[in-house]
């Protein structure tokens, strides 16, 4: 397979690379070192800067269709097995930085998302912390959910366990640690926390948004 702006390395075996027809690439990269490994990237209006470096067996990657540009996401999964990060329809991004790197692990986003830049997602620690009474490791990986519409600003972090639900905004720079469930609220600081509740987004301007008939008395 060779599209133009879009290097492919595939160093194993039974590895399923699909890529719709229609999609611009400019520096993009997949890397596969492993067996049984899927692949999937939907059209989107362009695939600038995607970097994927999968290393290990059965992990699965999905990006549905996006009449929006998807920029700078880097996925990367070098240790373990079986992690799957899926992509849902319409994603716009700016940049956002995937590390799952244990085992097991699932990343989703839903569809319709807004992500700004410097984004960053980790599913797990990467090293062990070791209760001695025990000898066991206590911080095991963790799930990252990202329901529909979610709106996140520059340089937000979601750590190991972060679920965030549909319609919700990230504040700019906020460090997700823990499970929200309440919809249609923003959520910012660190630890984020819940700051105001009962919204929408809305990728208008705000001063056009207001303009509209309508709205005017909002």
């Amino acid at each position: 397979m060779k599209i133009e702006g879009l290097n492919i390395e595939d160093n194993g075996n039974d590895n399923v690379i699909n890529i719709d027809e229609g999609s611009i690439f400019r520096g993009c990269k997949i890397i596969i070192k492993g067996d049984n490994n899927f692949i999937h990237l939907g059209k989107a209006l362009l695939y600038k800067g995607l970097v994927l470096n999968l290393k290990g067996n059965n992990k699965r990657f999905e990006v549905k269709e996006s009449n929006k540009n998807i920029c700078n996401v880097k996925f990367t999964s070098i240790r373990g097995n079986n992690q799957v990060f899926t992509i849902g329809k319409n994603l716009s991004c700016g940049g956002i930085e995937v590390q799952m790197n244990d085992g097991d692990e699932t990343f989703t986003i839903g569809d319709g998302g807004l992500f700004s830049w410097g984004i960053k997602v980790r599913t797990s620690d990467g090293h062990s912390v070791v209760d001695m009474a025990t000898n066991r490791a206590i911080n095991l990986p963790k799930d990252v959910h990202i329901g529909d519409r979610v709106w996140i600003g520059e340089d937000v972090r979601f750590l190991k366990g972060a679920e965030i639900p549909s319609d919700c905004v990230i504040g700019s720079g906020a460090v997700v640690t823990k499970a929200f469930t309440q919809s249609n609220c923003v959520i910012a600081g660190f630890p984020a926390k819940v700051v105001k509740n009962d919204i929408l987004w809305d990728r208008r301007m705000p001063r056009e948004f207001n303009k509209i008939d309508g709205n005017k008395n909002k």
